[in-house]
Formats: structure tokens, sequence, C-alpha cells
């Protein structure tokens, strides 16, 4: 689930932290999920679900779209969180570095 994904939290503030783990783990478990749902047969062998067209009228793919915008956000989320702890990481050592230095005058 994406709220689980989310620390069970609806409402974020500026100093919330999300794990960027959780969150691309949401990610290709949609990306499953969403497989899983196309690929699925009834009894008789026919699609369990009818989300996905391809005929000779048209094709209509609004349902692999829908998710891959899904899937496509998340995977942005995450590589901005893993960017935020990066940053946070360097500008910590950067700091522990230059603190050995102290003022000549």
């Amino acid at each position: 689930r994406l709220v689980t994904a989310h620390g069970n939290r609806l409402e974020f503030y500026m100093t919330d932290a999300i794990n960027p783990t959780f969150v691309n783990n949401a990610a290709r478990n949609i990306e499953k999920a969403t497989w899983i749902l196309s690929q699925r047969q009834n009894k008789n062998g026919g699609p369990l679900l009818f989300s996905n067209e391809i005929s000779e009228e048209g094709s209509n793919l609004s349902f692999a779209v829908e998710f891959g915008k899904i899937v496509a956000r998340l995977d942005l989320l995450t590589k901005m969180l893993d960017e935020r702890y990066r940053r946070i990481g360097l500008n910590y050592a950067q700091s522990l570095l230059f603190l050995n230095f102290l003022p000549v005058q």
C-alpha cells in the first residue's frame, strides 16, 4: 500500500522524512500488481479484467498508462529522496572537514 510506504501518514511537513526504499518497493509492487491484473484469466481462459484493448478499431491502453504514471511518480520521488539524503551526508562530511581549521586572527 502507498500509505504504508509513506509511514502510515497522510499529512507531511517539511521536517518529515520518508524512507526512499519503501517508496521504491511500493513502485515495484504496483508494477507487479498491474502485470498480474492484466495477465489473470477466468475459468474460460478469457481476461479477468477488461482494461486494455488492442483491436482493429484502435487501442485503449488507459489502464497501463495510468498505472505507468503512478510508478513514474513514485520513481521520481525515490530519486529525489535519495538525492536529499546524499546531500545531507555530503554537507555533514564537508562541515566536519572544514571544522578543523581555526580562525587565523
